[in-house]
């Protein structure tokens, strides 16, 4: 059973630096395979952008409210640990440079010996985009394109150029280069245009808050759609991300059951989230990886 975790390390707490290294030190030392890493810019009280994924709207996007930049954290858990994978789940991609985000995502790679999976998305909420003055509009495409510059700037010690519709390099050298020979990009989002980019530019999908019925039929179509490109599905590693409802036994044995039957469908990592405050924090985890049978 591969198990990685979402963890929800808040910047509004003052003792968020020093804890989320620690925390990320128990995490490997109990058995999880991998720290994932979610992301949001900015929050709003209230948003027009419809939450997709659950009921909770604002609510529930505010549970992350002061969440640490990923890719800086990221970088301080790949000093902090051994063997840990550490991802973002999901980073959206076309709010920043892709330049930037090619040498920072390279340079974790390099700090932590090659276990860093670049979790990726396009995000839902327009207002998000709206404040850091990049348009929503076209958000998809956009990605599509960052994506291609960044696996050309991260393929090569040459002279990297790359012409397009919103990346216009001209011939430069962009170090440093990921220690992974290809650096996984692994897909998030559900839809049609989520398939279609796994397919073109992905090493896995992160799919999230999905029924059996839901990812089965996903896992179909990407087969299809797998196939018909030239591309064998062993190439992709396949997660799927399970928000705990509670924090008794009861909901935690619940997240064990999810668990083996998504993984009897093929998917190779669930990402849990399971409610476990700081109060205890140590012995919890300690008895939810019991639970999982780490």
């Amino acid at each position: 059973m591969k198990l990685g975790i979402s963890e929800l390390f808040t910047g509004s707490d003052a003792r968020a630096g020093s804890w989320s290294t620690d925390a990320a030190q128990l995490i490997e030392e109990i058995g999880f395979n991998s720290v994932w890493l979610p992301e949001h810019v900015v929050f709003f009280p209230e948003y027009r952008s419809q939450y997709p994924y659950e009921s909770g709207g604002a609510q529930e996007v505010n549970r992350l409210l002061g969440v640490i930049d990923p890719l800086v954290l990221a970088s301080s858990i790949g000093t902090a640990t051994k063997t840990l994978r550490i991802g973002t789940y999901v980073f959206v991609v076309p709010q920043r440079n892709p330049v930037i985000t090619a040498r920072q995502v390279a340079s974790i790679d390099q700090l932590s010996g090659g276990r860093f999976e670049f979790g990726v998305g396009v995000g839902w909420a327009e207002e998000e985009y709206a404040a850091l003055d990049v348009p929503f509009a076209r958000r998809g495409a956009r990605m599509n394109e960052y994506l291609a510059a960044m696996r050309a700037l991260w393929a090569s010690d040459e002279l990297t150029e790359f012409s397009g519709e919103f990346v216009d390099l001209p011939p430069l050298y962009c170090f440093p280069k990921p220690a992974q020979p290809r650096l996984p990009i692994i897909v998030g989002g559900n839809s049609d245009a989520s398939l279609r980019r796994i397919v073109e530019y992905g090493d896995g999908w992160a799919g999230y808050s999905q029924t059996f019925d839901d990812i089965e039929a996903f896992i179909a179509k990407l087969s299809t759609a797998m196939e018909a490109a030239g591309r064998q599905m062993s190439e992709l590693s396949l997660k799927v991300g399970r928000r705990s409802k509670g924090k008794t036994e009861k909901d935690w044995e619940d997240d064990r059951a999810y668990i083996e039957q998504v993984m009897a469908l093929g998917i190779d990592e669930v990402v849990v989230s399971p409610r476990i405050g700081d109060e205890n924090y140590e012995r919890d985890m300690r008895r939810y990886a019991e639970i999982m049978d780490l």
